[in-house]
């Protein structure tokens, strides 16, 4: 069904349904007439046809690498909360960290003539938008050339350190992955480890495998745990993992060891997301102002769409500390 079945319906002119349907002038007798048609046959007018014909489009695609996430799944809700308020839709695309799929999705927002993009890649995915597509990236934006949202990670990592000393443990140790493709991951790390070196606090370093590979990076928390048990049981130690999921690994491998935490260890992750809006998560968190960052990030999308601004920015967002129950 399209407007030509609408328009005959009406008794009218093609060209008179489509001012309608773009808010066009058109006498009030003819506009009941279209109304009344449009009502007869159920007829839902194609938004994205129309958009695309007059050039303001009211799509925004958003990227993100997981909705298998507390952190992602509370931002998407936002950031889709933000969109609508505004009068945009959001097009969620789901891209696993696979660099050939983001470059998919940009290429979908080009052509399809999208209002612009929210993005969370830890790829060179940036590389790939043309200029002039309105585009706002959250925690990485390595080429210098769009604006970028981020919760202040480097104070992340010293908060952290700082509330697992203030919770009596003697020796902190960092939990994250091998190889950090997230100019975030580093912050947190680099902010944890100036923390110890200035107050001269023992630390120590454990790099594990990416989240990506699940199983292996069980292992390696088991693993950790199992040399260094004796140690946990008699020593009062805190670790800081590089995200929340880091974090629920060790602590479901430390109750599988009948390691008690946080009696014997004390952790703290980060992210502090929400699977739904009335959760107390489990995880003491260095948690992400995650409404902020989708309110800063649509807004400054809005503001580039509209050309209001061709200022490339950098905001940066202050943290909090979330006390679950893996700290005392």
């Amino acid at each position: 069904m399209n407007i030509n079945d609408v328009a005959e319906a009406a008794g009218v002119s093609r060209g008179s349904v489509s001012n309608y349907l773009n808010n066009k002038k058109v006498s009030d007798k003819i506009k009941l007439k279209i109304e009344a048609a449009i009502k007869e046959l159920n007829y839902i007018p194609n938004s994205s046809a129309r958009d695309l014909r007059s050039k303001e489009s009211k799509f925004v695609v958003f990227i993100i690498p997981t909705v298998w996430s507390p952190f992602f799944s509370e931002l998407t809700y936002y950031i889709q909360n933000e969109l609508n308020s505004s009068g945009y839709k959001m097009i969620l695309c789901i891209s696993d960290s696979d660099f050939n799929k983001e470059k998919e999705y940009i290429e979908l927002a080009t052509s399809q003539k999208a209002a612009g993009i929210i993005s969370i890649s830890y790829s060179q995915m940036n590389d790939f938008v043309r200029p002039g597509m309105p585009l706002v990236s959250i925690e990485k934006e390595p080429t210098g050339r769009f604006s970028m949202v981020s919760s202040d990670n480097y104070e992340g990592g010293k908060l952290a350190a700082q509330k697992l000393i203030e919770k009596g443990a003697e020796t902190l140790i960092y939990i994250g992955e091998k190889v950090i493709y997230s100019d975030a991951m580093s912050a947190r790390k680099s902010g944890f480890v100036d923390y110890c070196n200035l107050n001269h606090v023992p630390y120590e370093i454990v790099e594990v495998s990416s989240i990506k590979n699940y199983e292996n990076v069980k292992k390696d928390i088991l693993s950790f745990l199992e040399e260094n048990y004796n140690r946990i049981l008699k020593s009062k130690i805190g670790c800081f993992t590089s995200t929340d999921d880091y974090g629920y690994l060790l602590l479901n491998a430390s109750n599988s060891l009948k390691i008690s935490v946080p009696e014997n260890l004390q952790i703290i992750g980060f992210d502090g997301g929400k699977r739904i809006i009335s959760e107390m998560p489990t995880m003491s968190s260095i948690r992400q102002p995650v409404d902020l960052i989708a309110k800063e990030s649509v807004q400054l999308l809005i503001k580039l769409i509209n050309k209001e601004t061709n200022e490339i920015s950098r905001i940066y967002l202050p943290i909090s500390f979330y006390e679950g129950d893996t700290t005392c």
